[in-house]
């Protein structure tokens, strides 16, 4: 049961997107929604150019560390007030906050007092990275306690989810939180297993339909060889997705999903919001 939601906000699209997501499940849920900006401390070790309008301005340099941090201070205060605005709008209880410190850490930290934390894949400065995915997301999914759903620069419906399961501890885990979704959002479910013998895989699928039955879901069966992210990416390619749900950590194919190089691929590769579950 989702009954608080954690938003990590900023400037971007990413962020406006993790909103839009965050008001879908919230009202499917009657969760409250909390807006979560962090101000990072590291700027104050940071040179200037992080604050473009100091490019044309002549600033004593003992001063801009902390006039910047004013800046961030009042932005975070519209961002957050915006925020609370379409929140309330959509009839949500809700709360915003406002910490200073590293983002990853502070996210992932306070995120463990929370059921679901949303975020965008990137944040207000992706334009300059070259990374597919933000440090800081990848930082909060390495340490978080708590589901974590990475979100698409532009937001959609919840229609159809894939749960990627290997009957772990962690899959199991992910296979509750997606049927409670699926069957709040009456998306469609399709579960995958990943397993070059298929007679194993055959057996951690009936467990998975077993739990599903007894919810009174259907849900499609798809088993593929070979390795966990490459097979993702073949079956969401034949069978387009709007949320794909795996657990953090796992057996066979799937082992230490978040500290891997399968789930590094993963969540670079696939272009659709991704669930993961501790």
């Amino acid at each position: 049961m989702i009954k608080s939601l954690l938003v990590p906000v900023d400037s971007s699209a990413y962020s406006r997107s993790a909103l839009e997501h965050a008001l879908e499940l919230g009202k499917l849920y009657q969760a409250r929604v909390t807006g979560l900006y962090v101000l990072d401390v590291r700027y104050l070790e940071m040179p200037p150019y992080l604050d473009y309008s100091y490019a044309f301005e002549a600033v004593a340099p003992t001063l801009v560390p902390l006039d910047v941090l004013e800046k961030f201070r009042a932005k975070s205060e519209r961002i957050l007030n915006e925020f609370k605005e379409s929140v309330e709008k959509a009839g949500l209880q809700c709360e915003t906050r406002t910490e200073e410190g590293v983002p990853s850490q502070a996210i992932a930290d306070i995120g463990d007092a929370y059921d679901l934390i949303i975020m965008g894949k990137r944040g207000e400065h992706a334009r300059w990275g070259k990374e597919l995915l933000g440090t800081t997301t990848e930082q909060v999914v390495r340490r978080a306690g708590t589901p974590v759903m990475l979100v698409e620069e532009q937001s959609r419906p919840v229609a159809k989810m894939f749960l990627m399961y290997d009957g772990s501890h962690s899959a199991n885990h992910a296979l509750k939180l997606a049927a409670d979704i699926a069957q709040r959002t009456f998306a469609s479910l399709n579960v995958l297993t990943v397993d070059d013998d298929a007679e194993a895989g055959a057996v951690v699928q009936n467990e998975a339909k077993s739990y599903l039955e007894a919810q009174g879901l259907k849900a499609g069966f798809v088993s593929e060889p070979g390795r966990a992210a490459k097979a993702a990416l073949k079956v969401l390619e034949k069978e387009p997705a709007d949320l794909l749900v795996a657990g953090m950590q796992g057996d066979s194919a799937l082992h230490q999903l978040i500290l891997g190089s399968t789930a590094e691929h993963l969540m670079r590769s696939v272009s659709l919001p991704v669930l993961l579950v501790p």
